[in-house]
């Protein structure tokens, strides 16, 4: 305990000692062991602990989590790991999507926002890995990866036979992906900024991830193998009128 929290050995007695009169210990000799009733406080606090952190994580994101929309209160959100963009690590939720990029056998998203690190992950996992991919960009997302240093390799992930890409012509409220079975939210704030991103199985919000992404699929256009056999460029300016 001295080791775990730092404090001094008069302290540690008394806290041992109020423990033991409350019958949270027992001791044998030199040691403690919990009581039924100390392992049940100690599962409660950290049930109690763990919430907290949670509430903490989600404390500058919730404001702009649909939480009526989606179905579910903060409570089911307990287990969910929590990203947030920090002034330290403003692209924190960059750096989370790459991490789900590369293990992830299974993706879908759907986004107005697919930056250089995301192309070179997304290539990586499919063109030469076995990830399959299913994506509805907006018509930005195809003019910002063209002009960039990774078009080349979005090319490839358009055309390769492992994805299905979509265009969708208008807003997107609320990006939403789904890496094995998990769904992701990234948040963003009142100016449209990326503040942070809620993983989470629960089944509630995987169904309504998944119903955002296909609500929005239901309305975009399919690159098919037909149009692949023009310029990503003259199929844009087709598709999008």
């Amino acid at each position: 305990m001295r080791e775990a929290t730092g404090a001094s050995s008069a302290t540690i007695g008394r806290i041992v000692q109020a423990f033991e009169v409350r019958g949270w210990l027992v001791r044998d000799g030199t040691h403690y062991s919990l009581t039924a009733l100390g392992r049940f406080v100690a599962s409660s606090f950290s049930r109690f602990y763990g919430d907290m952190a949670v509430a903490h994580e989600l404390n500058e994101l919730l404001p702009y989590v649909p939480l009526d929309e989606i179905g579910i209160g903060v409570e089911q959100l307990a287990d969910a790991t929590v990203t947030r963009a920090t002034q330290y690590n403003p692209f924190a939720v960059v750096s989370r999507v790459r991490e789900l990029e590369r293990v992830s056998e299974d993706a879908r998203s759907l986004t107005d926002f697919f930056p250089d690190p995301c192309i070179e992950g997304r290539h990586k996992s499919i063109v030469h890995g076995t990830q399959t991919f299913e994506a509805v960009f907006a018509p930005v997302v195809f003019e910002s990866a063209l002009a960039s240093d990774f078009a080349d390799e979005f090319e490839a992930i358009v055309a390769s036979d492992r994805t299905d890409i979509y265009v969708y012509e208008g807003a997107i409220s609320h990006p939403v992906m789904v890496h094995d079975g998990v769904g992701c939210l990234v948040v963003r704030n009142d100016v449209d900024v990326s503040i942070g991103m809620i993983e989470s199985d629960d089944d509630v919000f995987l169904e309504w991830v998944t119903d955002v992404f296909e609500s929005y699929r239901a309305d975009a256009t399919l690159l098919t193998a037909e149009y692949l056999t023009a310029p990503l460029e003259d199929v844009l300016a087709q598709v999008c009128g």
